[in-house]
């Protein structure tokens, strides 16, 4: 492992606290190969070297993480909830996530097929798989995620590349809530760079949440281009039962740097530094984590 990958490894040790990190890429190597392609042809970001086996590797470095696929196609996601499952299952302070696509066939099918291999809940990312959180075709997917319970992550927001996207946004996400109002629903990255809108919608739902992945920091806002109102941080810091650490291992630049991710979410929320780091992820995911408390 290169010395920037082994970075996270080193910063993780450092910390006084625990840390779950909430949002993990976990993927087969030949996507990660091919995300990395594209972030450098098509926004100029390089990320990390990275194999699965590094992801592993960071994921039992942790005190306790959530990990996911996603499908950027149809046809795909039984595989890669397969390789989640693999690795996941039987590591008890790792909770993994199936994925599905809209245009897959029974996509409700499949995500029972991932949890009856082991995985607890779903992860969506819409601006990639090209469908709005609120296409009926996903449906039976929030029936099964309220009537079981199940944690379901939504890339719903316009962070980072996704401004002139119509596929992303508050009112999909809240065509989707007013249908399903008991949902568990993650919006990472702080549903950047709709946030307050995002926010009215935890107003409503107490059961909407965030995480912070690529969304905190000076160097993390200048990368993507915030836009000062769009990081209503004292609005923010109101709902830190309901915002957890994540760090969108390892599908960030290598020039951010992993120990600034940590010491910038402490800064922005010292009051309530326990939560968000890892007492936040237990409640939502049920991460099952012993600290010996």
């Amino acid at each position: 492992m290169s010395g920037t990958d082994s970075e996270p490894f080193d910063a993780i040790h450092q910390v006084d606290r625990p840390i779950i990190d909430a949002h993990v890429h976990l993927l087969p190597d030949r996507v990660l190969k091919a995300i990395r392609k594209w972030f450098h042809q098509e926004v100029s970001w390089t990320l990390p070297t990275v194999t699965k086996a590094d992801v592993f590797e960071y994921l039992t470095t942790l005190d306790g993480a959530v990990c996911f696929p996603y499908a950027h196609k149809p046809g795909v996601a039984r595989s890669m909830n397969r390789t989640v499952a693999d690795v996941v299952v039987g590591i008890d302070h790792v909770v993994g996530l199936a994925t599905v696509h809209a245009r897959d066939d029974n996509p409700v099918d499949i995500v029972q097929e991932g949890l009856d291999a082991g995985l607890a809940g779903v992860k969506l990312h819409c601006p990639v798989q090209e469908f709005p959180p609120s296409d009926s075709r996903l449906d039976p997917v929030y029936e099964l995620a309220v009537e079981h319970d199940l944690p379901v992550i939504v890339h719903a927001s316009s962070h980072p590349f996704y401004r002139d996207s119509d596929l992303v946004g508050p009112e999909a996400t809240k065509r989707v809530l007013e249908r399903f109002p008991g949902l568990r629903l993650c919006i990472p990255h702080l549903g950047l760079f709709e946030t307050d809108a995002f926010l009215d919608l935890a107003d409503r739902y107490d059961r909407v949440a965030f995480d912070t992945a690529v969304a905190v920091g000076e160097q993390v806002h200048e990368l993507i281009g915030t836009r000062d109102e769009e990081y209503p941080i004292e609005r923010i810091r109101r709902y830190t039962d309901r915002v957890m650490f994540g760090t969108d291992y390892p599908t960030y630049p290598d020039s951010v740097v992993y120990g600034d991710l940590i010491d910038a979410t402490a800064a922005a929320f010292p009051q309530a530094r326990d939560r968000v780091f890892y007492r936040n992820a237990i409640d939502f995911y049920g991460v099952d984590v012993d600290f010996g408390e």
